[in-house]
């Protein structure tokens, strides 16, 4: 930040402040949220988290039902007590605070002695960083990829911030700092397991610091701790939860090291996005910019990350060519930051390329990729004025190549975040719905009567004719039912009901079906009928 009494400090600290309320108002423009995952898990998980129903319902959500809930619960409490457009403005404004992040990692990273013209950098690569079009896409939704961004950055700043205390201060005081900076990212991780690529990506570049090598390490290691403790303090619970409950901390993931006998002894890994070959491998970036679907279920484009993997590793050959000792009194990047920041995003790329490959979790790296391209720029043996241009001119490339992607928005604003039309149900006292199928649609289940029990026999996790072990508890819960029941589906799936109702002697009515109307995702309407018992020999 400027000093005090400096002009720009006001500039600076309206960057900081009303910059996420502009975000607030993006996500007023952009649209209501209406994504696949909201009506899925993400609005269905709080509901159940808060009114226990994870004692009561059986993978309503599919999936994502054993996922920790504990990051859906802020925007499910506001909600369900403001109108829509209230709540999608305040949850536009808290992501914006990745702004004022990325703004703040910006000044730090930039040498620019006008400190004016360092404000009005800072803030146009924040603002460039934010409207990536993957970033464009997560505005005013609640997928949380640009939430646990925000421990992501803090972590990062702190590291930075307080560099010069981590190496000369006491060993056993670094490693405290070291711990107490690991738990923002740790913290977000616990609460979506994905970010582990940022923890890894922030805790190896500790290596890029300038100190002693031992020290180095000492402080890895302190962070390291201090990721471990965000993750247990924000996922220690739901850990507790899914071992009492299904016999693995993580279920199902990592099964075949944790072994419940309720799934598959595998990883139970989403890889259907990882690269297979080692030409995807080696030209990732080239192959997602030409083919967003490669990365994800939409469709985007942005430049970015292609300009970054070509001019990183360019800069940094060329620079160690060059001699690195060559200091230059022109260079724009901070010596103590600009090797951190280009370290961890160089370790969290690789971390994503090898997990996960979906590009919404990479998104932290969308932000950061404008500040890096300057930084890698500047790596080059090249006149400074030739760097500025060169900057100038890749930077307004990428901007013109940006297109928001669209996770699926509702046309207009409902009154509420969701709305549905329940039909009359009768005595609901002793009644289960059951789901079927695989479309998303238990967002609508807060809006039934809290009496009614909800169990899904057939999902993207489990199909009755798995031999998998968590079936045995749907049998049972469906068996030992003894009051009415209904399934709910989507018109197009009654053929999948079928199959698996058969497997439960359970026969539908569908000709004295009733309409569940889903006025957020009206496309999305459900048939609800009776379904009786089959009578066997």
């Amino acid at each position: 930040m400027p000093p005090r009494g400096h002009r720009a400090r006001k500039l600076a600290l309206f960057f900081l402040f009303a910059m996420p309320f502009f975000f607030g108002v993006l996500a007023l423009w952009l649209g209501q949220d209406a994504n696949w995952d909201l009506r899925n898990y993400h609005w269905y998980n709080a509901y159940a988290f808060l009114n226990g129903r994870y004692d009561v319902d059986l993978l309503p959500s599919q999936t994502p039902w054993f996922y920790n809930p504990t990051l859906d619960v802020p925007y499910y409490l506001l909600a369900t007590h403001v109108p829509a457009r209230v709540a999608a403005f305040i949850l536009g404004a808290v992501q914006g605070i990745n702004y004022s992040l990325l703004f703040m990692l910006c000044y730090a990273a930039l040498v620019i002695n006008n400190t004016r013209q360092k404000v009005i950098v800072s803030a146009v690569l924040a603002l460039m960083g934010m409207l990536g079009g993957g970033g464009i896409a997560l505005i005013g939704t609640n997928f949380g990829d640009n939430i646990t961004s925000l421990g992501v950055f803090t972590s990062a700043l702190l590291l930075l911030r307080y560099q010069g205390q981590l190496f000369s201060t006491a060993w056993w005081r670094a490693i405290l700092l070291a711990l107490l900076f690991g738990l923002p990212a740790g913290a977000m991780m616990g609460l979506k397991l994905p970010s582990v690529t940022f923890c890894v990506g922030l805790c190896g570049a500790i290596v890029a610091m300038r100190g002693p090598l031992m020290r180095r390490v000492l402080i890895a290691f302190g962070f390291g701790l201090g990721v471990l403790a965000g993750v247990a303090l924000a996922l220690g619970h739901w850990a507790h939860f899914l071992q009492t409950h299904f016999g693995s901390p993580l279920f199902p993931y990592f099964n075949q090291i944790f072994k419940s006998p309720l799934a598959p002894l595998s990883s139970a890994r989403d890889t259907q996005f990882v690269t297979r070959s080692l030409h995807d491998f080696l030209l990732f970036p080239w192959v997602f910019t030409d083919s967003p679907y490669r990365v994800g279920e939409i469709e985007w484009r942005d430049w970015r990350l292609l300009a970054l993997y070509i001019l990183l590793p360019l800069g940094v050959i060329l620079r160690l060519i060059f001699g690195k000792d060559r200091a230059r009194a022109d260079g724009v990047g901070q010596a103590a930051v600009a090797p951190y920041l280009m370290t961890m995003v160089a370790i969290s790329y690789f971390v994503w390329l090898v997990m996960f490959c979906v590009y919404r979790y990479a998104v932290p790296l969308e932000m950061l990729a404008p500040l890096l391209i300057v930084l890698a720029i500047d790596l080059l043996p090249l006149r400074i004025a030739t760097r500025q241009v060169a900057s100038l001119f890749i930077l307004g490339i990428i901007a013109c190549s940006i297109q928001g992607g669209n996770w699926g928005r509702h046309q207009g604003w409902l009154d509420h975040a969701v709305e549905a039309d329940i039909p009359p149900l009768g005595n609901t006292s002793n009644l289960m719905v059951l789901m079927a199928g695989f479309d998303p649609f238990s967002h609508v289940i807060p809006l039934f009567p809290p009496d009614v029990t909800f169990v899904r026999i057939q999902s993207n996790f489990s199909s009755p004719d798995e031999n998998k072990g968590i079936n045995r508890l749907i049998h049972d819960k469906v068996d030992s039912h003894k009051g009415r029941l209904m399934i709910m589906v989507t018109p197009w799936q009654h053929h999948f009901a079928d199959d698996a109702l058969s497997y439960f002697n359970l026969r539908p009515s569908w000709r004295a079906c009733q309409k569940v109307l889903d006025r957020l995702y009206p496309s999305g309407n459900l048939d609800l009928c009776p379904v009786e018992r089959v009578r066997t020999p």
